[in-house]
């Protein structure tokens, strides 16, 4: 792109010198792998091509030399899609690589002090910067600003799912939708924030998938029964066993139950049942051919638990034993 010497102009009272070039080999190299694992797009990707309406972003960005710079820098400024808030916010994006680039630098603050760049909209480039960086607690503290509306929410809940961490992932994932109040309206976005809940709080993620479209509602109740029998299967099934199922769930529950083929399934149902006072059903499930050589735990197995069971239902198990 030819600049004019009018675009020069303005290019050079943003960006005087051109010595503090930020983009470097491996900073290009960087955003571009980034950029990949976001599904091919960074949240500046997506702010340009939405926003701005410039349909190249990922072509445009990185710059890749001082000139590229300056054609991006143009291509904002005279976009007529935008008003002077957002060319000006566009452009604090990227004196924020700059100041990352020279940390004793604090570019990105004085243009938006001389733009007069609004402390939300700032907060909110800050937000989909440090995410583009992965940045993920620093993104989420500022998206999660009340001031602040978050850009395509749906993509920052899979990003933070995705790529924060097994741990860390969940936390900042609820942690932002409920701070945002953010309404998740596609089944992949209901389902990241399923398995968000499902890692921090069993007793959430149960609550949730009632809330949630009826076509959903099977798929989600029937993973977190598999999550609880397999992710820290000592506390997460005894919770399991203690949610207030409805009869419609308790039959789903049992079903899927039934036809599973994790170790510790059919050992949380005869629990569940057995806490239901449900003692005849328990029993018969203890009895069944599948426990009886069971290697025993301190002593027990469920045969001799079985055989504790019926002495504790009394004659009436021992009227089926002779039936």
């Amino acid at each position: 792109m030819e600049l004019d010497r009018s675009s020069l102009a303005t290019y050079r009272s943003i960006f005087p010198d051109d010595k503090k070039f930020p983009y470097t080999r491996d900073r290009i190299s960087q955003i571009t792998r980034h950029r990949s694992s976001l599904d091919g797009s960074l949240f500046f990707d997506y702010v340009l091509r939405e926003i701005a309406c410039i349909e190249d972003a990922d072509r445009l960005y990185p710059p890749k030399n001082v000139t590229a710079l300056r054609a991006l820098v143009t291509t904002i400024m005279e976009k007529e899609e935008l008003d002077k808030l957002k060319r000006d916010s566009f452009i604090y994006y990227l004196k924020k690589d700059f100041d990352y680039a020279h940390p004793s630098s604090d570019d990105a603050r004085s243009y938006a002090r001389k733009a007069l760049v609004q402390p939300n909209f700032c907060s909110l480039m800050d937000g989909l910067w440090a995410l583009d960086n992965f940045r993920f607690e620093e993104a989420t503290m500022l998206l999660a600003e009340p001031a602040v509306t978050p850009t395509n929410p749906h993509k920052i809940l899979s990003a933070l799912i995705h790529h924060a961490g097994p741990t860390l992932g969940p936390r900042l994932a609820t942690t932002f939708v409920q701070a945002t109040q953010t309404k998740l309206n596609t089944d992949d976005s209901i389902r990241d924030y399923f398995a968000a809940l499902n890692a921090t709080s069993i007793e959430s993620a149960f609550l949730y998938q009632r809330t949630v479209p009826e076509s959903l509602q099977h798929e989600l109740f029937t993973s977190l029964i598999d999550h609880c029998l397999t992710v820290r299967k000592e506390v997460n099934a005894l919770k399991l066993i203690n949610l207030p199922f409805t009869p419609k769930e308790q039959q789903i529950f049992e079903d899927h139950i039934r036809h599973s083929n994790l170790p510790a399934a059919q050992d949380t149902l005869i629990i569940k049942q057995m806490h239901q006072g449900q003692l005849d059903d328990a029993l018969a499930a203890a009895r069944s051919a599948r426990y009886q050589n069971e290697p025993e735990l301190k002593g027990l197995n469920w045969a001799s638990l079985a055989r504790g069971l019926s002495l504790g239902i009394g004659p009436r198990a021992a009227n089926e034993e002779t039936a």
